[in-house]
Formats: structure tokens, C-alpha cells, sequence
């Protein structure tokens, strides 16, 4: 059982690495062509989430509850190659 999770816990590491590195070279890449079809591909994304985030006030205790991730065609490649390399990694 410890083991199974210890592969979960990897995998959504490998995972998030994954979107991370991919969103910085969209970035990257959107910041080097400013303006045309490779920045409006690879840079421009969607960020689906809670906006406003929702907001719990108790009067003693007030608790904002919010998540907003940005997906765009990087980030899914960088997702992708990190399932391929999770797979060559698995034992």
C-alpha cells in the first residue's frame, strides 16, 4: 500500500514539474515572437477556476477559498512529455 502511494505522490510531482516547465517555455516562447501565431498558440492560454474566489466570513474568522490554474498548449506538452518520462522511470 505504501508503495502505491509513494507512486501517486511521484507521479503528481512529475506532473506539476511538467505543466510548470512547459508554462515557462510558452512564456519564453511568447516573449521571443510578441504578436504573431506562435505566441497566440503557445503562450495564450485558458484559466479555468473560482474569480472571484469564494469568501466564508464567520465574523471572528474569515476564510477566501480560491483556485485558478493556466492551461495552454505548453503546459500539455510539458504535461505530456512528463507521462512519458514517468513511464520510462517506473519500475
Amino acid at each position: 500500500m505504501a508503495k502505491k502511494m509513494d507512486s501517486v505522490v511521484v507521479l503528481l510531482v512529475i506532473l506539476i514539474l511538467g505543466a510548470l516547465i512547459g508554462s515557462v517555455i510558452g512564456e519564453v516562447i511568447g516573449a521571443l515572437a510578441p504578436g504573431g501565431y506562435v505566441e497566440a498558440i503557445f503562450a495564450k492560454g485558458i484559466s479555468p477556476g473560482i474569480a472571484p474566489p469564494a469568501v466564508l466570513d464567520l465574523k471572528v474568522l474569515t476564510l477566501t477559498l480560491g483556485v485558478t490554474s493556466k492551461i495552454n498548449l505548453a503546459s500539455l506538452i510539458g504535461i505530456v512529455l512528463a507521462l512519458i518520462v514517468y513511464r520510462k522511470l517506473k519500475w
